[in-house]
């Protein structure tokens, strides 16, 4: 008796004595519970247990032979169904752990950090993660302009050579210190609303929102490209509003 095709039934999740009882009634053909036991070499009660699972998956039929009862194999096709079978289950399967595995990756990554190193880290972040030509929009209030000494040597530099473009929203006063640049638009909160004196600023870039408090010397960025996009288009309607 070939040894492969038990492999590829034990591959298809039978144990090896299951095997080797269908293989065994292929073989020999319609076979009582003796004859089973002498061509396997598997002990009688094991046979006894094991038949009925068989039995259940169609992989063997019972014989009626006057007071006695023979086994016999069923069809291979019968072995192609179970596989069809196991094949729907685990694509299915596979579909859900996909979805699990995407909501994984969707759950916003929030880190908080303290000092100027963090704060430079934030800025030094956004020009080089973004790619070239990107665009990144930053809320920066009066006494933000304190900013300038956490943002990195190279910051500049780097976000010229990408041609990275920037939308400000900032308030009257600070919009006049602003010199005109390409890729710079710059946009003022009116006076009458708010005087947007705060020494805070909030940069979206790429997947990510960062907010930075001057004050306090600590940054936190939120990680997720949904909740990044939904920023970008508050952000736009409001820059377009004013």
């Amino acid at each position: 008796m070939k040894t492969q095709p038990m492999t590829i039934l034990e591959k298809l999740g039978f144990n090896t004595s299951e095997s080797a009882i269908y293989f065994a009634l292929l073989d020999i053909g319609p076979a009582s519970i003796s004859d089973v036991v002498r061509k396997t070499g598997i002990h009688r009660p094991t046979v006894y247990k094991l038949l009925p699972g068989l039995i259940e998956k169609e992989l063997v039929g019972i014989m009626p032979t006057g007071k006695y009862k023979k086994y016999v194999a069923g069809s291979p096709e019968r072995l192609e169904k179970i596989f069809t079978e196991l094949e729907y289950d685990f694509k299915a399967e596979i579909a859900n752990l996909h979805e699990i595995y995407s909501s994984r990756d969707k759950k916003p990554v929030i880190t908080y950090s303290e000092g100027g190193k963090a704060i430079t880290h934030v800025f030094s972040d956004l020009v080089h993660s973004l790619k070239k030509g990107d665009m990144y929009f930053r809320y920066s209030s009066a006494l933000a302009l304190n900013r300038e000494k956490f943002i990195p040597k190279d910051y500049r530099s780097v976000r010229d050579k990408k041609g990275l473009e920037r939308l400000i929203i900032t308030n009257e006063s600070t919009r006049g210190l602003h010199v005109k640049r390409l890729g710079r638009e710059v946009k003022a909160v009116p006076a009458d609303f708010d005087l947007f004196e705060y020494n805070i600023s909030q940069l979206i870039y790429g997947n990510k929102v960062s907010l930075i408090d001057y004050n306090t010397k600590t940054a936190i960025t939120i990680e997720n490209a949904m909740i990044a996009e939904f920023q970008k288009k508050i952000f736009k309607l409001l820059f377009k509003k004013l």
